[in-house]
């Protein structure tokens, strides 16, 4: 079940998570970050900590 709480618990951890993700997944030291993987990575990352943070209904 989708809570306000697990909500928020996304958000932030997307937000932390995306930056990270854009500088592993540059190409080269001058490169540009693959932005589609950056983001699979950091939904993926995000979506754990939302189920082992998150506050649901039980």
């Amino acid at each position: 079940m989708v809570t306000t709480s697990r909500v928020v618990w996304f958000a932030i951890a997307f937000a932390f998570a995306l930056p990270i993700m854009a500088l592993m997944f540059r190409n080269g030291a001058e490169g540009r970050p693959n932005w589609i993987q950056a983001a699979l990575f950091a939904g993926a990352m995000a979506l754990i900590v939302t189920v082992f943070f998150g506050k649901g209904r039980r």
